[in-house]
């Protein structure tokens, strides 16, 4: 294969940004995925065929101990391919400022532009009511009678059928996920995506790198680049850095977190189907606490996430239409890390005792929303089967919660490992996207994250891959004055 100006390994929100920046600059761009692209009209309606296509292990990625599940795509697309589609913007004033303590510099103006930039390339809008399913209705009439009204979340979707399968592919392309916008966007500017990469490396000498060294195929291969960017997700980028020896004075995969929680399933008298339509759809406004958002699984991930063993499991599934579900999460401290022991990665995060006490506030408040709001039976997400029919009830949470093992705790947004800050002792890179001691090696991702957006990702991993192509340009001396185009996958 050719040389290339700029390799990116990794497809995802991240990668394709970059990939398509670059490329509409002129650049000879090669994308490196380690999962396969996928033809989004062969996706079916089925948990238990996509999780294996879409899913990083299949959908059983999780913390060393097994007390954590991560949720991450592997796919052309990433996880922009199996995600909710929601686009959410962090709170900036809260997050540049704790980003700058760490010593992390990002101008407000261009990050406000770059959202902006994205929302209208990718057809950002509110969620239609007539999209929302009607389980969130319970959520919104309790959230009332809380006193605290939800708010609809916005998406990247365009003329959705609302056939509730978002996190296992849209086989209608009506989610514009990276798959059906960016790829195909960056491909016609030049680009070139090889899928299905292994053993990804580094080659690197001095303070350059050479290349990207990996096997497709059965076979071995070595691409010169005039510069790599990193784009393969909070522990993707982490593992390939610690692989290809990377060298830092901040300890590379240290500083990693996620925001993640707990589900909460809810039984009503009344039948709501609430897995027909968008099951994301409304959130509490921001609290200090936790994040609370309305949610609706497919009925494999809904028993799953359904707390009960056995008979009273069962008894409650057949209930399956008349549930309504909702989530509560925490941004957890930068306390996780990263490391590489031959061929498996080790993911290492506990929840503190803030984390825990965050998450039985914010459980407990979310039980008691549903139980204002009529509901019969509400089911926390606890490890120990709980059945919680009158609010003197949610004392249980305090007293059975005291381990990250007591919940059933998931997450699809980690983040960090590789966190930016203009101290090379305090961060792998730079505040421009450079990994310190490196004069042509970046990273963009969620990995850069020095504390926890308390958001959903996309739309942020998005944004600061926009930023960081205007570093990469800016080294090759080619002009960072460029804007996306508008345009339909």
């Amino acid at each position: 294969m050719n040389d290339q100006d700029v390799i990116v390994i990794g497809s995802g929100a991240a990668g394709s940004v970059m990939a398509y920046r670059l490329a509409r600059a002129g650049l000879r761009v090669l994308v490196l995925e380690k999962g396969k692209r996928e033809d989004t009209s062969t996706f079916v309606h089925s948990e238990f065929e996509m999780m294996p296509r879409l899913y990083k292990h299949g959908g059983l990625q999780a913390t060393t101990d097994s007390d954590m599940v991560i949720m991450q795509g592997q796919a052309v697309g990433g996880s922009t391919v199996i995600n909710n589609a929601i686009w959410l913007r962090p709170d900036l004033d809260r997050l540049l400022s704790d980003w700058a303590q760490q010593g992390a510099s990002v101008d407000r103006a261009r990050l406000e532009h770059a959202y902006l930039d994205l929302e209208r390339a990718l057809g950002v809008a509110d969620i239609p009511g007539d999209l929302m399913n009607r389980s969130a209705e319970l959520f919104r009439q309790g959230a009332e009678a809380l006193g605290t009204p939800s708010v609809g979340l916005r998406h990247n979707r365009r003329q959705c059928l609302g056939c509730g399968y978002c996190n296992y592919g849209c086989r209608y392309d009506r989610k514009t996920s990276m798959l059906v916008t960016f790829i195909p966007w960056a491909e016609r500017r030049g680009a070139q995506v090889l899928d299905e990469v292994q053993g990804a490396a580094l080659r690197h000498s001095g303070d350059r790198v050479e290349g990207v060294e990996f096997r497709r195929q059965g076979s071995a291969q070595f691409v010169k680049a005039g510069a790599v960017v990193v784009c393969s997700g909070a522990i993707g980028s982490s593992d390939l850095l610690l692989r290809s020896k990377v060298r830092s004075q901040a300890r590379i995969g240290r500083g990693f977190h996620l925001l993640g929680g707990a589900l909460v399933s809810a039984r009503s008298a009344q039948s709501f189907d609430g897995y027909d339509k968008i099951g994301l759809v409304r959130m509490l406004p921001k609290q200090d606490d936790y994040v609370v958002e309305s949610f609706f699984s497919p009925p494999a991930a809904f028993a799953v996430a359904l707390n009960g063993f056995m008979a009273p499991h069962t008894e409650r599934m057949l209930h399956y239409n008349q549930m309504a579900q909702a989530g509560v999460m925490v941004g957890t401290d930068p306390t996780g890390r990263i490391e590489v022991d031959g061929s498996r990665t080790k993911i290492y995060l506990k929840l503190s005792e803030q984390d825990l006490r965050r998450l039985k506030t914010g459980l407990k408040e979310l039980c008691r929303l549903y139980l204002k709001a009529g509901a019969t039976h509400v089911y926390p997400g606890l490890y120990l089967d709980t059945e919680i029919t009158r609010e003197d009830q949610l004392s249980e949470i305090d007293r059975r919660v005291n381990r990250t093992e007591d919940l059933l705790f998931g997450s699809a947004h980690p983040q960090g490992g590789n966190p930016m800050s203009g101290d090379p002792k305090r961060g792998v890179i730079g505040n421009d996207f450079r990994v310190h001691g490196y004069a042509n090696l970046y990273v963009a991702d969620a990995s850069v994250f020095p504390t926890n957006l308390w958001a959903n990702c996309q739309a942020t991993v998005m944004a600061m891959s926009y930023l960081a192509a205007d570093s990469v340009l800016g080294n090759r001396t080619v002009s960072a004055a460029l804007h996306l185009e508008r345009g339909s996958a």
